[in-house]
């Protein structure tokens, strides 16, 4: 027997119906539909009739055929009541679908030419590769000379978000296929109240059990202990200003609330500052309403409550969703940010006299971090969280000039294991240009003789580096009077650097290049391995230094002695 399309059956079922009705018609004379099939049989002789244009065969006889029609429509009606059950797709062929749909999205854009989007268009090969390297992290593969777990904690989010997305789509579809092929009787549904769970009742895991999971799975892709913990003080304040619950109890609204609330919390209750102690013994619930009333803290800036408190709570929230398939409670829920929260503040780069108090502050200090970590981060533009990670054997010649090569992982030899560079992008990967300043005074030479181990040797013991130096220097800059507020800190020399080297007059692709920014459109970009080139490095090693800083007071110092130093611990004791 052929095949059957659900088209078929349904034409087959149409004319059996009226073979069925002629039938019933003719039960008085049963020999007009004989004869006929008579004289259908004579105008086919020779030929085998064992199938016809219905999709059943027709037999010797009026009486088989409708006998195999008979049998035909019941099969039928039998593949319709009990239809085969739909497949049930792993996360990882779910993952495999999502790419393969992003993939075809992106072609079909290409293949319209100038009638295509034209920002997918122009950007197709980075949107190709995109793709390609997001699957193979959901195939627990790294991208070429990318880490593994760098790759995981960047790509994990929104893998588990397409992931979600997908189940659902997959779930509606098949709910709406199956009633529509649903062809027998309606039978009366009994009222039935849809009943939302309750905490006592829930089996879901609570919000809480998320968390330990979601950042277990943080720490095992890298994350530092310092991300770990804001993230743990930001999932600590939802819990308690909204409650934890298990993850199907909670309504859109409770985001909303939460966002609400958080306009009021100081920012002293979680950063350091005059009032901390007193906020932390008041309680968070305490502080927001005397906050409301009087508006006497300094609150969050909307942009922490936007990217830090309300993007921790989504994360841990896609995580559970793609891991176990639970309901999202704040899918396409869009939050209404307070109008009256704090506007987020603008970095302001220090001027040159403040900088040089803090530099002078941290020669006195007679640690080499607190006197080399300031000029260092001014003269080549880095973040401060990569500068605790350079070792001797990092330091190079080329074009004529010192540069340092940054490594994504490097080998701790003291305590016999690998660390990971705090670098956020590839780009900030790029050797930089070390300023002739540091050759004049000595510090190239000792810091090269060092070999394979840091040259910040005592901070790279610390359990993070990189949270450890910003904090150093943002003391000194409070010491040098700096007003602090997240508007003079410990970046704004890295935005000094950006001024200085405008006043410069250095071309704009030796400054991205130099402070490790990626290009700004494709052309620029053109190139993985796009680095300074020796024009770009000679004037970057020898443009001339701020007047309004003394650098006499780097000459002569004892690098060695200064890197050996150990740190006294505890506050210093007041005299009388």
């Amino acid at each position: 027997m052929r095949s059957y399309s659900g088209a078929t059956w349904g034409a087959s079922a149409s004319r059996g119906a009226a073979a069925g009705v002629l039938a019933g018609r003719a039960g008085a004379n049963r020999l007009q539909p004989m004869e006929r099939w008579g004289e259908y049989s004579n105008t086919h002789t020779g030929e085998e009739l064992l199938s016809s244009d219905v999709g059943f065969p027709k037999g010797d006889s009026p009486e088989e055929f409708f006998a195999n029609m008979l049998t035909f429509l019941e099969t039928a009606a039998a593949k319709i009541a009990n239809p085969p059950p739909w497949p049930d797709f792993s996360p990882d062929a779910l993952r495999d679908i999502a790419s393969i749909q992003e993939a075809v999205l992106i072609e079909k854009e290409v293949s319209k030419g100038g009638a295509g989007n034209p920002m997918v268009v122009a950007r197709a090969d980075l949107l190709r590769q995109d793709v390609w390297n997001r699957w193979r992290a959901g195939a627990g593969l790294a991208s070429a000379g990318e880490p593994l777990s760098d790759v995981l904690g960047k790509l994990t989010e929104v893998a588990d978000r397409q992931l979600a997305i997908l189940e659902q789509t997959s779930a509606t579809s098949a709910s709406r296929s199956a009633r529509s092929r649903d062809f027998r009787p309606m039978k009366s549904e009994q009222s039935r109240t849809d009943v939302t769970p309750n905490i006592e009742t829930s089996t879901a895991p609570k919000f809480s059990e998320l968390e330990d999971e979601y950042f277990e799975l943080r720490k095992a892709g890298g994350a530092s202990d310092s991300a770990i913990s804001t993230g743990r003080m930001r999932a600590a304040t939802f819990k308690a200003l909204v409650g934890d619950r298990p993850i199907d109890c909670y309504l859109p609204i409770d985001l909303q609330n939460f966002v609400n609330e958080l306009q009021y919390v100081p920012v002293e209750l979680s950063r350091e500052g005059e009032n901390t102690e007193e906020l932390r013994q008041m309680g968070i619930h305490a502080a927001i309403e005397k906050n409301k009333v009087e508006s006497c803290y300094e609150p969050l800036a909307l942009k922490t409550i936007q990217d830090g408190y309300v993007q921790t709570v989504r994360a841990i929230i896609n995580g559970a969703v793609g891991l176990h398939r639970l309901r999202n409670p704040f899918e396409g829920y869009r939050v209404r940010w307070p109008d009256n929260a704090k506007p987020s503040v603008k970095r302001e780069a220090l001027d040159y006299e403040k900088v040089d108090k803090v530099f002078r502050l941290g020669v006195d200090s007679g640690y080499l971090d607190d006197a080399m970590l300031g000029p260092l981060c001014l003269l080549s533009s880095r973040r401060i969280g990569i500068l605790p990670f350079i070792r001797g054997s990092d330091i190079d010649r080329k074009h004529g000039v010192d540069i340092v090569r940054v490594n994504g992982i490097v080998y701790d030899k003291e305590k016999g294991m690998y660390k990971r560079v705090g670098f956020k992008t590839e780009a900030s990967l790029r050797f930089f240009v070390l300023h002739d300043f540091f050759c004049r005074i000595g510090f190239v030479e000792w810091a090269a003789a060092q070999g394979d181990n840091f040259i910040f040797r005592l901070l790279a013991t610390t359990t993070d580096p990189g949270d450890v130096a910003s904090k150093r220097v943002n003391r000194l800059l409070k010491k040098s009077g700096a007003i602090g507020m997240n508007i003079e800190v410990a970046h704004s020399l890295r935005h000094g650097a950006k001024d200085m080297f405008i006043e410069e007059d250095l071309d704009d692709e030796a400054t991205r290049l130099q402070m490790g920014h990626e290009s700004n459109d494709v052309h620029g970009n053109y190139g993985a391995q796009s680095a300074l080139r020796r024009k770009q490095c000679q004037e970057l090693a020898n443009f001339e230094l701020p007047k309004e800083i003394d650098w006499s007071m780097f000459e002569g110092l004892d690098f060695d002695a200064m890197a050996r130093q150990p740190r006294k611990i505890g506050r210093p004791k007041r005299r009388g």
